[in-house]
């Protein structure tokens, strides 16, 4: 048997095997780049019209928004995917075949030696990523992908930098910035876990990060040297510090990103960092707390429990209370904000909804994920992958290789609705249409939802935090191409009244003149209200009780910007 021979018998045959596997890996790989299938329909075309990002794009914070020239330039709204399971598999998503992506390295490390791990690994990551797909990304309108990094990519458990860390990123960062597609790195997965899922690369019930303070040294140690290799490569959006913290409280967690934060700076003061909440605002502090500039606070939105998933109405709550959550935050905090990962299921309304809504606000965005080898909840632009997922205790490396090499993007399904919904928001270019339904204003002028006083019986002011049936108005789409409001509680239509200043109330019986407004789309996605009755742009006074008012001859900042939102 193996095990009763000398070591250096076993050592030899590690090697050869080492050798054979490398000559197979190099075969696969010419076989794939001479005999690859063309690609679906839905898939990219390499030869594309690209602009790549130059040093003009680098991307800094100002104010509420992200602008590029080191932030002196156009505002820049990031609008993308993430490239999940690449540099770290999930079991749900990924052929991985065991519970986490630690259990998977150190498995094929003890049976087969490091390097053939590294190798197979390697393997896996080639296929599951290549420049095709950025050119499917690219040829969906987006300008940005996430990349989930698992510390094991950079550095071994013990906190030694690997060989050879960034040539996977150095790839991607590469190849995207051609594309004129930003890279967000994100430490999806740290030392010692920052949460208790597989997400963090190793499944737990108890992360020790928050514990550990060996672990929490090599963390920074890792964003350390991540600033030094990309600082100045305008090609990166941004460093995201943790994904999805969890199981640790607010006060430590600041005082880690604070570490973090200062940690970076010391080497690379102009890339944005990114800082998650994950969950909920109560975790953060208004930047101004511990004096962080040029940052972007994230969050994510997911409702799981039960069966929610399944549920529209828990859906559309989630949609509602994560915009509004969003735009309190980035106004009263001038922050830029961004959802990091999301996704609806199967409720194509509500992606639109949320896509729409997002996009209104300068809210960057980018969906969980890219792909999915599984055919489970509408999650990726490409899915149900049918090839067997190896088993690697028992395979040989070359039948893993082997198995693994089929995780290319050809052999998944291309889930063309989800693929042809969200082209129509990655742009930016086409103003959203006018909603149908009920829908709510908030005012840019002092971040208020607008509400019909007194049931309607007096005029419109925007003082509101929150939407109910005072809030509430159904939108007319006239045939001369001008809308209406119709007032929830009372049924009556809001006029511009010409004979009290041209105040707004909802006591109109049937649209004529008075109850017809132009919608104008405003540059940041905000609209103007264009009153017909007297030709006027209507107006939050709050010089005068926050009230709307059809008195200003043009839009002049945020008294005349509002936000239409889908209830």
């Amino acid at each position: 048997m193996i095990m009763n021979q000398p070591n250096a018998v076993r050592d030899i045959q590690r090697l050869l095997r080492t050798i054979l596997l490398t000559v197979l890996l190099t075969a696969m790989t010419l076989s794939n780049s001479m005999f690859a299938p063309s690609a679906q329909a839905a898939e990219g075309d390499s030869s594309t019209n690209v602009s790549r990002i130059e040093q003009s794009g680098f991307l800094k914070a100002s104010g509420a928004v992200l602008r590029d020239n080191y932030g002196t330039g156009n505002i820049v709204n990031l609008r993308g995917t993430n490239l999940g399971g690449w540099l770290l598999q999930e079991s749900w998503m990924s052929p991985l075949g065991v519970k986490d992506e630690w259990t998977l390295r150190e498995t094929l490390t003890n049976l087969h030696g490091a390097q053939t791990a590294e190798s197979l690994i390697k393997t896996y990551q080639d296929a599951w990523l290549t420049t095709r797909d950025l050119d499917n990304i690219k040829n969906m309108g987006m300008n940005m992908v996430r990349v989930p990094i698992l510390y094991l990519e950079l550095m071994d458990k013990y906190g030694n930098w690997k060989a050879d860390p960034w040539s996977k990123l150095d790839w991607l960062v590469r190849e995207a910035g051609e594309r004129g597609i930003y890279v967000l790195l994100d430490l999806h997965g740290t030392f010692g876990a920052q949460n208790t899922f597989d997400n963090s690369g190793e499944v737990n019930s108890d992360p020790q990060l928050w514990k550990n303070q060996q672990y929490q040294d090599r963390t920074v140690r890792l964003w350390e040297g991540i600033a030094a290799h990309f600082k100045g490569n305008p090609t990166v959006a941004g460093y995201d510090l943790l994904n999805e913290p969890d199981r640790v409280s607010k006060e430590q967690l600041n005082a880690f990103y604070d570490r973090l934060y200062k940690a970076i700076r010391a080497i690379d003061p102009d890339h944005t960092i990114f800082i998650e909440a994950a969950w909920n605002w109560n975790q953060l502090y208004d930047p101004d707390t511990f004096g962080w500039t040029n940052v972007v606070y994230e969050m994510h939105y997911y409702a799981m429990a039960g069966n929610e998933a399944s549920d529209w109405n828990a859906q559309n709550r989630l949609v509602n209370t994560a915009l509004q959550g969003l735009r309190d935050h980035q106004a009263r905090w001038n922050v830029p904000v961004y959802v990091g990962e999301f996704c609806l299921f199967d409720f194509t309304d509500l992606w639109e909804k949320f896509l729409a809504g997002m996009n209104a606000s300068n809210i960057s965005w980018t969906n969980w994920t890219y792909k999915v080898s599984s055919n489970y909840g509408n999650w990726g632009y490409f899915n149900n992958n049918p090839n067997p997922v190896p088993n690697i205790y028992s395979d040989s490396p070359e039948t893993i290789a082997a198995k693994w090499s089929k995780f290319n993007t050809e052999n998944f399904r291309p889930n063309t609705t989800l693929q042809n919904l969200v082209k129509k928001y990655t742009t930016g270019t086409t103003p959203s249409p006018t909603p149908t339904g009920l829908v709510y204003l908030i005012s840019e002028a002092n971040k208020k939802i607008v509400s019909a006083e007194n049931a309607g019986s007096a005029p419109l002011v925007a003082n509101r935090d929150t939407a109910q049936d005072w809030e509430l108005f159904e939108v007319i789409n006239n045939s001369d191409g001008t809308i209406s409001l119709k007032s929830k509680i009372n049924g009556k239509y809001v006029t511009a009244d010409l004979n009290d200043g041209g105040k707004l109330i909802a006591r109109g019986e049937s649209i004529q003149l008075w109850e017809k407004f132009r919608k104008e789309q405003l540059p940041d996605g905000a609209i103007a209200l264009f009153a017909l009755a007297n030709n006027k742009y209507v107006s939050v006074e709050l010089n005068n009780g926050a009230g709307l008012v059809a008195n200003r001859d043009q839009v002049g900042g945020a008294w005349e910007a509002f936000w239409l939102i889908t209830q």
